[in-house]
């Protein structure tokens, strides 16, 4: 009985790619974002990556590749940024798809073993989402050259592990909550409702002046605090129950825009954010667009009109 389960889920998941829009409006968000980075930090790179950077990466397989591992990219590091770049607009474009989605990562993922120091959640969950994209077919939209399909090729194995991809990302999210929420429930802070005001009044994490007025209401920290702990611990389990799907989602967007805003930690509500559309179907995605393309329209052809 299990394994004819198993059987028809996997070839319910062979028949086609369910995140198809999604996972390529994904993968070209990222792309951006990661475009948004290099830019922030270019004028820093040289104390980041070259000979002269403030830190020292620790010793990892890279260190021990052939050619003195980050020595080689420290030495040509503009090189290696300058071509990075290269390999992200390719990503966005969708040129060479898989190869480059492999090189975006392990580029990535060298860029990230040099300044271990000065990672946060969101560039670990990035290099996760980059991992995934690998096998995630992320192609059917946002490409420079369509991809061609014909009715006679078979893309079952593709389509079952892009679906498989997509399915890892949801779960690497339910995962990276449900662990912060465990970890915060064993605080002594988090656990008497202290955590926030002291994080609110923080001056590192001072976003905006309102804070100091924030922190003056107790029961606002009790409820902030409290409020975090019971999403991050409760949305890895609810958010697989449709009815409360949107309404938990719309939550999770309120609770990370409220610490971009309040407590200046940008890139990490980015990319956690940029993984919620995975939730929703295709399809409402999809008609999502097309309404929002015939809502501009009419306004076209009324300019051209008029000309």
């Amino acid at each position: 009985m299990m394994q004819q389960q198993v059987k028809q889920y996997v070839d319910r998941l062979q028949l086609k790619n369910y995140k198809s829009f999604y996972l390529a409006f994904l993968r070209v968000a990222l792309g951006i974002w990661l475009l948004k980075e290099v830019c922030i930090n270019w004028s820093s790179m040289e104390i980041l990556y070259g000979n002269s950077a403030l830190v020292v990466p620790g010793k990892n397989l890279i260190s021990r590749l052939p050619g003195g591992g980050f020595l080689v990219v420290k030495s040509h590091y503009l090189w290696f940024i300058l071509s990075y770049v290269v390999i992200i607009f390719m990503s966005i474009l969708g040129i060479g798809k898989w190869f480059t989605a492999t090189v975006l990562f392990g580029m990535f993922a060298v860029l990230q073993k040099m300044n271990m120091t000065m990672l946060n959640g969101g560039d670990k969950m990035a290099m996760a989402l980059f991992f995934y994209l690998i096998f995630a077919d992320s192609y059917q939209y946002f490409t420079l050259f369509k991809q061609k399909r014909n009715k006679n090729d078979n893309y079952k194995l593709q389509n079952l592990f892009s679906n498989l991809a997509a399915f890892s990302i949801m779960l690497q999210l339910c995962l990276a909550y449900f662990q912060s929420g465990v970890l915060k429930a064993g605080n002594f802070f988090w656990l008497h409702g202290e955590a926030t005001y002291y994080a609110l009044s923080m001056e590192r994490f001072v976003g905006t002046a309102f804070n100091k007025y924030i922190v003056k209401y107790k029961w606002i920290d009790y409820v902030s605090n409290y409020a975090t702990l019971s999403f991050e611990l409760l949305f890895p389990f609810l958010i697989w129950i449709k009815k409360i799907r949107k309404p938990l989602l719309i939550i999770g967007l309120l609770f990370h825009l409220c610490i971009y805003i309040f407590l200046m930690i940008y890139g990490f509500q980015i990319v956690f954010i940029l993984i919620y559309g995975l939730f929703l179907p295709n399809q409402q995605l999809l008609d999502f667009v097309q309404k929002c393309k015939t809502f501009l329209l009419p306004k076209k052809i009324k300019v051209a009109n008029k000309s």
